[in-house]
């Protein structure tokens, strides 16, 4: 009988340790945030690779407090075929992985990002690029990607918006990030280069 609870216990042990050694390979296996230094003028984005997936749980929280001037507000995370308000108050079926960030109350700042589920070939890139929604603008800017674009813009509640979109590969990633009202433009694109170097080196993790 003495022989058996011992093999019973040894057997209790070595499932414990199993089980203990899964945990923490698991663990291991977690992504961790990617540590980004500089903003875009300071990287060559031209050869990096973006995954057409969910990305938004690998965005530091100190990147989106940096890029919002604040804590952020509200947090929300969308994925290819979910109902979501894509813009303002326009609610669609989303072909897309996207987060958006709210700031603080009543400042009025946001910092999104997305990349399309479909893939996108370089026709389709180079005609995107040419596309300038009504209220923006071009602007110059280090590359996103290749080929890729950069816009600033003005929404309805008069804040300035700064948009720069470019294809990885054959992933279409864009971010976004709008600022207070009244906000410097040169202030705005400075955090707008780091912030858009931020989600795509979180999205090509």
């Amino acid at each position: 009988m003495a022989s058996a609870v011992r093999i019973l216990i040894a057997a209790v042990l070595l499932t414990v340790i199993a089980v203990g050694v899964g945990v923490l390979t698991l663990k291991d296996d977690e992504p961790e945030a990617p540590e980004v230094k500089g903003d875009l003028s300071s990287a060559d984005t031209t050869t990096m690779h973006v995954r057409r997936g969910a990305f938004c749980d690998r965005v530091p929280t100190e990147d989106v407090t940096e890029a919002l001037g604040g804590a952020a507000a509200e947090k929300k995370a969308y994925g290819d075929g979910d109902q979501t308000a894509i813009s303002g108050e326009v609610s669609d079926v989303a072909q897309e992985y996207g987060c958006i960030w709210t700031g603080p109350e009543d400042s009025g700042t946001t910092a999104r990002a997305w990349v399309f589920a479909p893939p996108v070939t370089l026709e389709w890139a180079n005609q995107m690029t040419k596309s300038v929604p009504k209220g923006c603008k071009a602007a110059s800017k280090p590359a996103y990607g290749k080929p890729s674009v950069a816009l600033t813009c003005t929404d309805a509640k008069k804040q300035p918006k700064m948009v720069i979109r470019g294809l990885f590969g054959d992933a279409w990633l864009s971010c976004e990030l709008t600022g207070k009202a009244g906000e410097a433009p040169a202030t705005l694109q400075k955090r707008a280069s780091r912030w858009c170097l931020v989600t795509a080196t979180a999205a090509a993790a």
